[in-house]
């Protein structure tokens, strides 16, 4: 049972002050690089530069179950001619609920799980905020002073029951609202590494469900009951084909859509409107013809062009030639 703790300091908070509110840079969380430590986080390459990963966060603070997805860094400037060697977590504004809610000589308990998503398992990070007014402080700081690792880290094998018996909570939910805030989209973006490694079938269906707001981009509406809902997320360009796990290769439809998309009843032209095939003799799907999907507000999630360009060239048309279906 092992957690990682880290006392939060002025610096990677932004030097954050009552004279100066605002942030003088990012905020983010230290990562020590002892290696227990790194071992608790996804591996980042030495040698590439600048290497990320994203990491999906349940925070346990904001008692509500939703993970959030964060962008962590390997910032190995010093090996490209830089001065940089640390490996930072960066805080967004769905991380902190909108305002700065890390404060210096907060504490910040990490504790890594497989949980179940639908048919798929996931790693990840269950994270409680901890301020010096709160009953844990005290115990998870004196671990911090006694521990061998330097600068304000640790690793604890014992138990934590206050924050155990919230993630049991949690998990009783069965189910964690993806969110991606538009930080993270753009951190993607300019990350100087190939960004289809980022992705995953989970994060990929997390992403593109958040960069549509949870409905089908064809009828703009779902149908949900908890953690049940009509969903699927469709590859553009078919896995099959070798798609990506990009999330601008993935728009999200209800079953029986996604089901007509991959066998080609229709497709989607480059400003983003419904062909129906002329061979369709579905009165449903007819009505679709000349309308245009739901497209999200960040151009990060947008259908790939050249995505699109294969759907209708190489999918568009399939259910002719596809036999039994």
């Amino acid at each position: 049972m092992t957690y990682y703790l880290k006392k939060l300091g002025h610096q990677e908070l932004g030097s954050v002050t009552a004279a100066r509110p605002t942030p003088s840079r990012g905020r983010y969380i230290y990562i020590s690089k002892n290696i227990n430590v790194l071992s608790f986080f996804p591996p980042l390459s030495e040698t590439v530069k600048n290497d990320s990963s994203l990491l999906p966060i349940i925070p346990l603070y904001l008692n509500e179950p939703v993970k959030i997805y964060c962008n962590y860094i390997y910032h190995n400037d010093h090996l490209f001619g830089g001065s940089r060697n640390e490996y930072r977590i960066y805080l967004n504004n769905e991380l902190e609920n909108n305002t700065f809610l890390f404060t210096s000589t907060d504490i910040v308990v990490f504790k890594k799980e497989e949980i179940k998503i639908e048919d798929e398992t996931q790693i990840v990070y269950f994270l409680e905020l901890l301020k010096n007014t709160d009953g844990l402080y005290d115990f998870c700081n004196d671990i911090i002073e006694k521990s061998s690792i330097r600068g304000d880290h640790a690793t604890y094998d014992g138990e934590l029951k206050i924050v155990d018996d919230k993630i049991s909570r949690f998990l009783q939910h069965g189910t964690f609202n993806p969110i991606v805030d538009e930080t993270v989209a753009k951190k993607v973006e300019e990350s100087p590494n190939n960004i289809e490694n980022l992705f995953n079938a989970t994060s990929f269906r997390d992403f593109v469900m958040t960069g549509y707001g949870g409905v089908c981009a064809i009828t703009g509406n779902v149908i949900k009951y908890g953690q049940f809902n009509n969903l699927e997320t469709a590859h553009i360009k078919p896995k099959s084909h070798g798609g990506t796990y990009l999330p601008n290769n993935g728009i999200p439809l209800s079953r029986d859509i996604h089901w007509a998309f991959d066998k080609g009843f229709f497709t989607l032209s480059d400003d983003y409107t419904i062909m129906v095939h002329e061979k369709v003799e579905n009165e449903y799907l007819t009505s679709l013809d000349g309308s245009k999907i739901k497209i999200p507000e960040n151009e990060f999630f947008m259908p790939d062009k050249s995505s699109l360009k294969y759907h209708r060239n190489y999918v568009y048309g399939l259910f002719l030639t596809s036999g039994r279906l």
